[in-house]
């Protein structure tokens, strides 16, 4: 039977690719992919935040430094947008998770196995590899794993 428990998904995740390409356009900075045994629901209210630096180790504050977060199907056609896009500094609230942004969904989004959650940036000065490096995002969310003699 499955088990629905919380879960944090963080930059660091095996499951997750960064993208080290500069760019000053909509960018996926980090794309994470919905593992075979395991399955995501995202709810109103799951708790997101982000802390983008530049290769200098400078927190970004550009009033146009924007995030996205959208979820997409293993082909990547079809696009569900769940948070943003919205000003990096409501973005950013890392200690205090009443503080932290909060997904604004009407009803839950399932993540299947294969889908995608990817955690989109843009700001005019551009991030490159270094920027992504200093950086890091974190999404608590709810997660159903398969148990033993299980499945999902």
């Amino acid at each position: 039977m499955p088990k629905p428990t919380k879960f944090r998904l963080v930059d660091t995740d095996p499951n997750i690719t960064e993208d080290a390409a500069f760019g000053t356009t909509w960018r996926d900075t980090w794309k994470f992919q919905c593992p075979s045994h395991m399955e995501i629901l995202l709810q109103k209210g799951d708790a997101f935040s982000l802390k983008a630096y530049d290769s200098a180790d400078v927190e970004y504050v550009a009033p146009d430094a924007l995030v996205q977060i959208e979820v997409r199907d293993p082909s990547e056609q079809k696009k569900i947008n769940v948070y943003g896009p919205a000003n990096y500094l409501s973005s950013s609230e890392w200690q205090d998770m009443a503080k932290m942004a909060k997904l604004r969904l009407n009803t839950p989004i399932e993540v299947r196995p294969r889908d995608f959650i990817v955690f989109m940036t843009k700001d005019s000065t551009g991030m490159d590899s270094a920027s992504v490096a200093n950086s890091y995002a974190r999404l608590v969310t709810t997660k159903i794993t398969e148990v033993e003699g299980g499945k999902l």
